[in-house]
């Protein structure tokens, strides 16, 4: 079996805290927590417990002490031989510290075969925070996510709303669904930092007048059977409850049956911003719903651009069950339309909140760490390998122009294979900088006709390296594994995945087959932050005064805000002392780094006390609005939980 890991975990620490000479900047500065002991039989590390109150006859934890060991490629096996509805067993694992909230929370587990619905559902994580219970998801569960890695092995994770240093996992459920169950590790490593205010506009009026949405819908030929297509209660996409929804339904018929929901923005979006809709279905969707959509952007009743497919738009789940599936524009608009054609079997009904137009920086990171140098040099910026078969007419040509810092269309890397080569070709990079555990870590390339399916992700693998010679393979992930982040332009895509471990190179590699590579063009490698959430607040620019109230604390109206103790240490509220007295109707409000607001009081007076006990440790907004919801000032809160 191929390890993706081949090093030992104390050097995952110090790959946390190295830098190459000559590195700038970090993608990300939070670190991660793994189970990591040197003595794993000390008391504490772990726990094996029974689970549920039904019988599991030969449920048992096989060396559980190697699932918190300093070796990543060691296990424990959870065996379930002959467990029924409500027994089962569980393996919990100590973390060398306190992952945050907004970290992602997981483990490393391999079955031997496929993790399909009917065995995630057998499946339960838990986070605790020195023995306190905080989550608890099935594997089943929409916010759970189960990535498939290069070497059989699986991600089972999720964000964590709450701060936590142990993760547990429970295999019980139906019988013999998992028979056997090897752990390698559990770990925290950083999510998504997420800001409270977004720039940008979404479709949303205090009175919803005509023309502020439009439907239609589409049978294809007269003899479509289309009975049952259209959209329900669209004008909920408009309105100012951001919680309420339109139903989009489609049915397949004998021609294409399709329905769309046209919506009026409140103003428009410039070129760059992401275009797109939040969505969701109260249960998982599937990327391959992507295939059936389609958005359209419009600037005053006139088309725009239009997307379609997996490989053109983005597909991102969101902390509240929800999903934004957009694309990144190329020109202003003011109106965005879905189009849903109709779904033999993956989603028939989609759920449409709101149409949005928002800054591209909640969607991309807008200051990655990549592979740009001055005078990039073969073995120590770039290195280039290769393996299989003899082929004739492959190679490649200019494979400095991918660790360079010329960012021109026409530079770049370029490999060719011949019609059936299955040749391996391999080209690391090195990043001017050092990326971190949670960052993405991928390549932009450009394959024949510029659409990257799943055909094309199963003969391309991502591997990221650590050290200044990047001879330490950290991680890999291909086919499923990776993820196609959208296309850039010129039929550029950015393809990626989502680390738990910090690197310092990023290899893409290529198998030729069916002529998939005959003109590949790999442009840089990069490790950035990752933006799943979406912002609380969205809204068109501040003034430059009240655009620095996140750290000045005062507003445009003169409002000024101090939240103390900051941070709370062992404080069970935060006081609030305003500089003047409030509107009538003003109110306190508290969000996580989701987004989610967690804490709200109403302010009558010019003090207030915000309750902070039971919140996980991290950082959190503070944001005084008035009455109409407008906000006039925030300040940044640091909650240390005892």
């Amino acid at each position: 079996m191929l390890h993706s890991l081949r090093f030992s975990k104390r050097l995952v620490g110090a790959c946390l805290t190295t830098l190459l000479a000559g590195h700038a900047t970090w993608a990300q500065v939070r670190p991660g927590y793994y189970s990591t002991f040197e003595a794993p039989v000390a008391a504490g590390t772990y726990a094996v417990e029974g689970a549920g109150t039904g019988l599991c006859l030969g449920c048992l934890v096989v060396n559980p002490e190697r699932a918190v060991d300093d070796n990543l490629d060691s296990y424990a096996v959870i065996q379930n031989t002959l467990g029924v509805v409500g027994g089962g067993v569980s393996l919990k694992m100590n973390l060398s510290g306190i992952a945050a909230q907004g970290y992602r929370a997981g483990v490393v587990v391999s079955t031997g075969s496929l993790l399909n619905a009917s065995t995630l559902a057998t499946l339960t994580l838990r986070t605790y925070l020195n023995g306190t219970l905080q989550q608890e998801l099935s594997g089943s569960d929409a916010l759970v996510s189960s990535t498939l890695l290069i070497d059989s092995r699986y991600n089972l994770e999720f964000g964590a709303t709450k701060a936590f240093n142990q993760v547990e996992i429970v295999v019980g459920g139906l019988a013999n669904a998992v028979n056997t169950l090897r752990v390698l590790y559990a770990y925290g490593v950083p999510g998504a930092q997420q800001p409270v205010r977004g720039v940008g506009y979404i479709s949303r009026s205090a009175q919803p007048a005509a023309g502020d949405y439009v439907v239609t819908t589409n049978g294809g030929s007269p003899v479509a059977v289309c009975v049952g297509t259209g959209v329900v209660n669209p004008e909920n996409t408009v309105d100012k409850d951001l919680s309420n929804y339109a139903t989009m339904t489609t049915v397949a018929g004998v021609n294409s049956c399709s329905a769309a929901l046209q919506v009026k923005l409140e103003g428009t979006a410039p070129a760059g911003y992401q275009a797109g809709f939040m969505v969701g279905n109260n249960s998982v969707v599937d990327v391959n719903v992507l295939n059936e959509l389609q958005l359209t952007t419009y600037l005053d009743g006139v088309v725009q651009e239009s997307r379609r497919g997996a490989g053109l738009l983005q597909l991102t789940a969101l902390p509240d069950q929800r999903y934004q599936v957009s694309f990144r524009s190329t020109k202003a608009f003011n109106r965005v339309e879905l189009e849903q054609k109709a779904l033999v079997s993956a989603l028939n009904t989609l759920q449409v909140y709101y149409g949005f137009g928002v800054e591209p920086r909640f969607f991309h990171d807008l200051t990655p760490v990549l592979s740009n140098f001055a005078a990039p040099q073969r073995g120590t910026e770039y290195q280039e390998s290769a393996s299989g078969l003899l082929c004739l007419g492959c190679g490649s040509s200019n494979p400095q122009k991918a660790a360079d810092n010329v960012f021109a269309a026409g530079d770049y890397a370029s490999v060719r294979f011949p019609l059936s080569t299955l040749l391996t070709y391999r080209l690391k990079l090195r990043l001017n900088g050092a990326g971190g555990a949670g960052n993405r870590a991928g390549v932009v390339l450009r394959t024949n006709d510029g659409v990257l399916n799943a055909s094309v992700l199963q003969n391309i693998r991502i591997n990221t390296y650590s050290g200044s010679s990047g001879n330490q393979l950290v991680e890999s992930a291909s086919g499923t594994g990776l993820l196609d982040l959208g296309l850039i332009n010129d039929n550029r895509h950015e393809v990626a995945f989502l680390t738990k471990h910090a690197f310092d190179w990023v290899e893409v590699e290529l198998t030729g087959g069916v002529g998939l590579f005959s003109d590949a063009r790999i442009y840089y490698a990069f490790a950035e932050d990752p933006h799943p959430a979406f912002p609380a607040i969205i809204g068109p620019a501040l003034p430059p005064s009240e655009a620095r109230i996140g750290q000045g604390g005062t507003a445009a109206s003169g409002m000024a805000l101090d939240v103390f103790p900051n941070p709370t240490g062992n404080a069970k509220a935060a006081h609030v002392q305003l500089a003047q007295l409030p509107a009538t109707g003003s109110r306190l409000l508290m969000f996580n780094t989701l987004g989610q607001v967690v804490r709200h009081v109403a302010v009558p007076e010019r003090s207030g006390e915000l309750p902070v006990a039971g919140l996980g440790s991290g950082l959190y907004q503070v944001v005084l609005v008035d009455g109409q919801g407008k906000r006039l000032a925030t300040q940044a809160l640091v909650v240390t939980a005892p």
